[in-house]
């Protein structure tokens, strides 16, 4: 891509800065601490291989790790430089993410007793397997040698899997929602993008591009469509002094704020600002970006995670937004993009060995080289780009009523902006099956 990468980057640098701004903090799960002295901390693997990765036959032991999400595109270098440099003590078996069906994935690699020794999964998601017993508590392993690991990674992004005082993940990155546009399209068109924007003037622009321009205003792909609604609710209830009870499940489910913030989303659907109209809620992540590249949509929403996807193959400059605030501040939803060791994994000690190298120096440096902002404190990067997406982090609040269960998730991602969007469920309907998903949660 050559120097039309580099405008493309030097534009985002330049944009970027309207992304800071006022938030909460990474929301910490409460609860005590957990003793560092648990029997976890020191095990040998089972079936007769020892704690050096070889079995008693002299054969490297084998360590499955469901890990490359290739959306994030680091991944990939860093992984196989771990696979080679640890492949003296493991033979290590690398499986790409289908993170459509991730939990499927793991629910069923943890059933047959025989799962991946490492999986993906987003810290704020964990809960319901940790509620289950099916994740392993990692606060021994990095508490260890007075919280040498512990420390060597940002606080922010380890709380995300933190959840009654013990940590259940090891951070992969952090993920924060906001928007791509396409700068040299809207500068054209004479339409400009303000620092911080409202609800009301986020419809201006839609408004704007529809007229000015050939080009949808808005995308996002089917995984996301929620994410309007999502940072609705938080700056609402953030408005109201409700927040944290609905990232705990505490109100109801029909209170009448949910449904504001999910009549503002069909808002954007029904006036045909959301692409491709009729297949709006179904597209791919790919399909959504694919469209961006070819001057079809004028703003995407997504995160900053796949800030390379976005750059890569692109003949325009790029801009970066904040989420438009629904409320009186900008809160966003967000978290850390993480791994968890199954309590029932073959080889947890390899599984620690392995993380921690992912974590190390060396590697969070080829995470910083590919414009991510590195989990390791000692690792620091003087591209722009990276030191402000690093920043994103103050304004993310990573407990939701969305994450409380597998089933409200999928609730939130596969039925209810879609069925309401389509009409294919009243919202009173949509709400009443949320609420029953929140009460048997809940119950838990």
């Amino acid at each position: 891509m050559g120097k039309k990468y580099l405008a493309v980057l030097l534009s985002v640098v330049m944009t970027l800065g309207m992304m800071t701004g006022c938030g909460s903090g990474t929301q910490e799960n409460s609860g005590n601490d957990s003793e560092s002295g648990s029997q976890q901390g020191s095990q040998t693997e089972e079936n007769g291989k020892e704690a050096t990765g070889k079995e008693e036959s002299g054969k490297k032991t084998k360590v499955v790790c469901y890990v490359v999400n290739t959306a994030t595109t680091s991944q990939e270098p860093i992984w196989n430089s771990i696979k080679e440099k640890l492949s003296d003590r493991y033979e290590i078996e690398l499986l790409e993410v289908d993170t459509e069906n991730l939990d499927t994935v793991i629910k069923t690699g943890i059933a047959s007793g025989e799962p991946a020794d490492i999986y993906f999964k987003q810290g704020q998601y964990l809960k319901p397997y940790v509620d289950a017993g099916q994740a392993l508590d990692l606060t021994p392993y990095l508490t260890e040698n007075n919280g040498e690991w512990l420390n060597s990674l940002d606080q922010s992004l380890v709380d995300v899997g933190k959840y009654d005082g013990k940590y259940y993940s090891v951070p992969m990155t952090g993920v924060y929602a906001n928007f791509y546009y396409n700068a040299d399209l809207l500068k054209e068109a004479g339409i400009e993008i303000p620092s911080e924007w409202t609800w009301d003037q986020f419809m201006e622009t839609c408004a704007q591009i529809d007229e000015k321009t050939e080009a949808y205003p808005y995308a996002i792909c089917g995984l996301c469509n929620d994410f309007m609604a999502r940072n609705a609710l938080l700056s609402k209830s953030n408005d109201a002094g409700t927040m944290e009870a609905w990232g705990n499940a505490e109100v109801a489910v029909t209170d009448p704020l949910l449904q504001e913030c999910l009549e503002q989303t069909k808002e954007l659907y029904d006036k045909g600002y959301w692409y491709p109209k009729d297949g709006a809620m179904i597209t791919t992540r790919d399909e959504v970006i694919a469209a961006f590249h070819q001057g079809k949509v004028a703003i995407i929403g997504d995160v900053n995670a796949v800030s390379g996807m976005v750059a890569e193959g692109c003949d325009f400059n790029i801009g970066i937004a904040a989420w438009p605030k629904a409320g009186k501040e900008n809160i966003s939803l967000g978290g850390a993009d993480a791994y968890f060791i199954p309590s029932n994994a073959q080889h947890p000690d390899a599984a620690i060995e392995i993380l921690k190298e992912f974590t190390s120096e060396e590697m969070q440096q080829i995470h910083a080289d590919y414009g991510f902002a590195p989990v390791n404190v000692n690792v620091t990067s003087e591209d722009p780009l990276v030191q402000q997406f690093a920043d994103l982090k103050t304004r993310i609040y990573g407990s939701e009523l969305m994450y409380i269960s597998t089933e409200m998730t999928a609730f939130w991602q596969d039925v209810l902006i879609e069925d309401y969007c389509l009409e294919t469920n009243g919202l009173d309907e949509l709400l009443n099956q949320m609420e029953k998903l929140r009460q048997e949660a809940v119950q838990k």
